[in-house]
C-alpha cells in the first residue's frame, strides 16, 4: 500500500497501460467464447478469410477493423484497439470521480481489466459506451434536464451498436429509470437511442438487406438456446457449468453488498435496482467477461463508500486476484495450455497440461505445406463442424480457395437446406375453418456460392476425415488429408 501511495495518479496510470500492453501483445491468447465470430468476420470482411462466415453477432464491431486487418494482416490490431477501450474507460472513471484516488486504485487493479486485457471482443467498447450513457441517465435523474437525457440515448445506442446483448441490459435500465416518470422523457431517450443505433442498422440494411436484421436475430438466437439449447452440442451444459458461476461470482468486488445497505439504497434506488436487475440476467449465463460491462458502474459507487479498512481489504484482494488471471497469459508467451484464462483454469483444475509447441503454429505450417502440394483447391473439413472455421482463422494465405463446413456439405448431398426450425401451432377447440401458426428456423443461405461438386480434397483435424466416399492420401503433423474416391 505505502507503494502505491508514493506514485503519482499519473504514474500509475501510465505503469498500469504499459503492463497491460506488454501482457496483451506478448501472449498467445486472444480471448475464449465467441472470440473467433468477432475476429473471423472482421478477416472476412477484409477478405482474408477463406470460408463462409457463420451466423454471427456484434458485426459492427468487427467491420471497424476491417481497414487494419487489410494493412495489418494480423489479429493483433483488434488486441490494440481494446487496449485503447480498456484505458478509456479507466480514464473516464477518474475523471467522472473527480480525479478520486480511491477509484483510480480499484480501477487498475481491478482483475476484470487484466482478464479482459488480451481478449479480443466488442464488450470493452460497449462498456465505455455505456459508461457514458450511464454518467448522463444519472444527470438527468438529479436535474431532469433533456440535454442529458439526449446524450444518455446517443450513448446507449452506441453501446447497442457494439455488442447486441445491450438490448436486453436497456430494458432494465427503462425500468430502472424511467417507472413512475413522465412517458415523453421514455420517448426523447428511446429516439436517441435510435439515433445512436444508426451506425448497425445502416451496416444491417446494406448486408443483410434488413435493418433490423442483427437485433432481431440476437434475440430469437438467445430465445432459442434459452428454450431449446444450442445446435451446438453441449455449449449451454458448457456455459452453465459450476467453475463459470465460481469464476463469475469471484471476480464481482466482495464488498458490493455495500451498495444494497438501507442508507445507500434510498438515495440511489433506480442505480441499485438496474444493478440488480442487470447482475441477475449476467446470472442465467453466467461468463467472466459480462463482469466487464457492469464493472465500470460498480466502481462509480463503491469506493466512495468503503471504509478505510474495507478498501485495503478489497484492493489487496483485486490485486491478488489480478495477479491469478494474469499467470495463464504469461504462460502463453511461450508455451499452449488447457488452462489458457481464468474459467478454464478453474474448470481443469488437478488436470492442467502445458506444452511449448503451439497447436495453430503447427497446423499452420500444415495448411501452408497443404496450399503448396494441392493450390487453389475447395476443402471439405470434418470432423466437428465447426472445424472449418478454425481452419479459416489460422489460415492467412492465398492458395486455399475455401473450407467448407461439413455440416453444410451433408446438407447438400441430402439436398436439404434447413438446419433447425419450430413451429408453434394454436388448434382452436370449437369448429372454426381457420388455426394460425408461428414458425422460424435457421437455414443454409440461398445465395450460397459454394460450388460443392468441386470439392474432391478433404481435411480432417486431429483425425482421418470420416465423410462417406473420402479416403486418406496423406498425413501431415495435426491434419490429415484425403481425396474423394
Amino acid at each position: 500500500m505505502m507503494r502505491f501511495n508514493r506514485l503519482s495518479n499519473k504514474q500509475l496510470l501510465i505503469i498500469t497501460l504499459i503492463l497491460l500492453a506488454f501482457l496483451a501483445i506478448c501472449t498467445k491468447y486472444i480471448g475464449g467464447i465467441d472470440v473467433h465470430d468477432y475476429a473471423d468476420v472482421a478477416k472476412f470482411f477484409a477478405g482474408k478469410y477463406s470460408a463462409d462466415i457463420r451466423s454471427s453477432h456484434s458485426m459492427l464491431y468487427s467491420f471497424i477493423h476491417v481497414p487494419f486487418l487489410i494493412i495489418f494482416n494480423s489479429f493483433l490490431i483488434m488486441k490494440i484497439t481494446n487496449l485503447l477501450w480498456l484505458a478509456l474507460i479507466i480514464l473516464s472513471l477518474y475523471y467522472i470521480s473527480n480525479k478520486d484516488r480511491r477509484t483510480l486504485l480499484l480501477a487498475i487493479t481491478s482483475p476484470i481489466i487484466w482478464y479482459m486485457g488480451p481478449w479480443i471482443s466488442p464488450i470493452q467498447l460497449a462498456a465505455l459506451f455505456f459508461l457514458w450513457g450511464f454518467f448522463f441517465m444519472n444527470k438527468f435523474d438529479k436535474t431532469e434536464k433533456i440535454k442529458y437525457l439526449v446524450l444518455s440515448g446517443i450513448f446507449i445506442g452506441l453501446a447497442w451498436a457494439t455488442w447486441n446483448t445491450v438490448f436486453f441490459i436497456l430494458s432494465f435500465l427503462i425500468i430502472s429509470f424511467f417507472y413512475g416518470r413522465n412517458i415523453n422523457h421514455l420517448i426523447i431517450f428511446l429516439f436517441f437511442v435510435t439515433v445512436g443505433l444508426l451506425p448497425i442498422l445502416i451496416f444491417d440494411q446494406i448486408f443483410f438487406g434488413f435493418f433490423l436484421y442483427s437485433t432481431i436475430r440476437h434475440v430469437m438466437a438467445n430465445l432459442t438456446v434459452f428454450l431449446y439449447g444450442s445446435i451446438y452440442p453441449g455449449v449451454v451444459q458448457i456455459l452453465n457449468s459450476w467453475a463459470n458461476y465460481l469464476s463469475f461470482l469471484l471476480m464481482l468486488p466482495l464488498f458490493s453488498f455495500i451498495l444494497f445497505k438501507k442508507d445507500f439504497f434510498v438515495h440511489r434506488k433506480r442505480q441499485v435496482i438496474f444493478l440488480t436487475l442487470a447482475t441477475l440476467f449476467f446470472l442465467i449465463n453466467p461468463q467472466v467477461r459480462y463482469i466487464m460491462f457492469l464493472w465500470p458502474i460498480f466502481l462509480l459507487y463503491l469506493p466512495k463508500n468503503l471504509t478505510e479498512k474495507q478498501f485495503k481489504i478489497q484492493l489487496s484482494l483485486f490485486i491478488l486476484l489480478s495477479i491469478i488471471v494474469t499467470i495463464p497469459y504469461v504462460i502463453q508467451i511461450k508455451y499452449t495450455t488447457n488452462a489458457a484464462d481464468f474459467d478454464t483454469g478453474i474448470a481443469n483444475f488437478g488436470n492442467w497440461h502445458f506444452s511449448s509447441e503451439s497447436r495453430n503454429a503447427v497446423i499452420s505450417n500444415d495448411l501452408n505445406s497443404i496450399a503448396k502440394d494441392y493450390p487453389n483447391e475447395v476443402f471439405l473439413v470434418g470432423n466437428d463442424m465447426e472445424d472449418y472455421a478454425g481452419l479459416a482463422h489460422i489460415y492467412w494465405g492465398e492458395d486455399i480457395k475455401e473450407f467448407v463446413s461439413e455440416q453444410d456439405y451433408n446438407l447438400y448431398l441430402a439436398n436439404k437446406s434447413t438446419i433447425f426450425e419450430k413451429i408453434l401451432t394454436f388448434t382452436p377447440k370449437i369448429q372454426d375453418r381457420r388455426q394460425i401458426w408461428i414458425g422460424g428456423g435457421l437455414e443454409k443461405n440461398e445465395n450460397d456460392a459454394t460450388d460443392y461438386t468441386s470439392i474432391i480434397y478433404g481435411i480432417g483435424v486431429d483425425k482421418p476425415l470420416e465423410a462417406d466416399g473420402f479416403e486418406l492420401i496423406q498425413r501431415y503433423n495435426l491434419l490429415y488429408l484425403s481425396k474423394k474416391s
